[in-house]
Parts: structure tokens; sequence; C-alpha cells
């Protein structure tokens, strides 16, 4: 059991020392590591913990393995987050309350900021997201349809933050959504008012309203409040 311990420590000490390496030699996506017998004799540690250190950071994606040449340096994209933040949210017990309330607070924030940042490329994403909302046929080409358009108003953000933390929750967001539409339907909503939500928030942000575009949002979000506040009816027997 010590040598475990022990092995484990010397794993993480590697995989830290790698990230810094890294870092401070200015390495950026698809740049080669030395071999690992230079990083082992660089560390002053094993070749297999160097190998478990580069197969620990490749399954975060901040490296890429590949057969018979040198790992390369790689940047970790939304999916890498999306499964460590839905592994997470598994095994924490995390709500769709929780979710909701993640939203109010940083949708809020993108539209904002979509509204300060929108340039013409951002509102022309923007517009055919709001078309394929529209044009949306049956509840999953729905939901699918305004999880873009939510993606495409991070990206008018122009904060990448927004854009990353958003498509990695995509997977809860989806759960979230297929809950509030029962809900909002169950309690009488319709798809008009959602589709003229979006089409309202889209208004705001072309307009450079930052306050208008924050209100649109939060009024939407209140949609989706009301929806997860009424849960669907069970089916009848």
């Amino acid at each position: 059991m010590a040598t475990a311990i022990r092995r484990s420590s010397l794993t993480d000490q590697a995989t830290q020392a790698l990230m810094t390496y890294i870092t401070e030699n200015g390495l950026g996506d698809g740049d080669p590591l030395p071999g690992t017998g230079e990083l082992a004799a660089t560390f002053e540690v094993s070749v297999p913990v160097i190998r478990e250190a580069i197969a620990g950071l490749a399954a975060i994606g901040v490296l890429k393995r590949q057969q018979g040449r040198e790992s390369v340096v790689s940047t970790p994209n939304a999916s890498h987050l999306s499964r460590l933040l839905s592994f997470r949210v598994a095994h924490a017990a995390v709500d769709d309350e929780s979710i909701q309330q993640f939203r109010e607070v940083v949708e809020v924030g993108s539209a904002r900021l979509a509204a300060a940042n929108r340039d013409e490329h951002a509102l022309a994403e923007l517009d055919r997201a709001l078309q394929d909302l529209r044009g949306a046929e049956g509840d999953e080409a729905l939901h699918v349809a305004d999880i873009a358009f939510h993606a495409a108003l991070a990206r008018a953000s122009s904060n990448d933050m927004f854009s990353l933390t958003l498509d990695a929750l995509q997977p809860l967001l989806h759960r979230l959504r297929r809950r509030v539409w029962s809900g909002w339907v169950d309690s009488g909503g319709d798809l008009v008012s959602i589709v003229e939500a979006h089409a309202t928030i889209l208004e705001q942000v072309r307009a450079g309203d930052i306050e208008g575009a924050g209100k649109a949002m939060a009024d939407h979000l209140a949609q989706a409040r009301h929806g997860l506040e009424n849960p669907p009816r069970p089916a009848a027997d």
C-alpha cells in the first residue's frame, strides 16, 4: 500500500511538472514534447512515472498521444469539461433547480455582453439560430435549436468562458430543457411565446441595449422557471 501511495504522489508531481513545463516553454497546439527518457531525466523520475503523467494529461485533453511518435500539446475542448461536469453532477446529486439557478446568473450576463460586443457575424448566426427555432418540428428538434441559440449568444458575448462553460453543460441543459418544456406545456404555455422571447433577446442584442438584453433573457428564464416549478402531469394508466 505504501508503494502505491508513493507512486501516485510521484505521478501527480510529474503531471504538475509537465503542465508547468508546457506553460513556461510557451508550447501550443501541435508542439511536441521531448521524449519520455529526456523528460524522466529532467524531472528525476522513472520513465513509467512520466508515461502515467502523460496518459493522465492525454485523458483531459492537454496532450495528444500518437502511435510511434512523441506526444504533442493539445487544447482541451468543451467535451473534456462536459464529461467532468456530468460525472460530478451525477455523483454530487446536483438537481435541476441548481442548474436553473446557474442559468439565471450566467445567461443574463451572457446576453448583456452579447449586446455590448455583437458584430455582424454574430448577429447573422443568431438570426439563423432563431429561424431554426421557429421552424423546429417536434420536441427534440426544439431543444436542439434552443441550445443552439443560447450557444450562439454565448459566442456573441466574445467571452470564451461563456462558450466553454455552456458547451460543456449541454447534456445537463438538454435534460433540464426536457423537464422545463413538459412543465411549461402542461401548465398552459405555448411555443409561440417561447420563440418570441428569443426574438426579443435578439432584438435587444441587435440594438446594443445591454440592460434590455439582460432583462429579455431574465424574462425568458422566468418562463423556464415556470416550467420547472410546474412538473408535468403523470401519464394516464
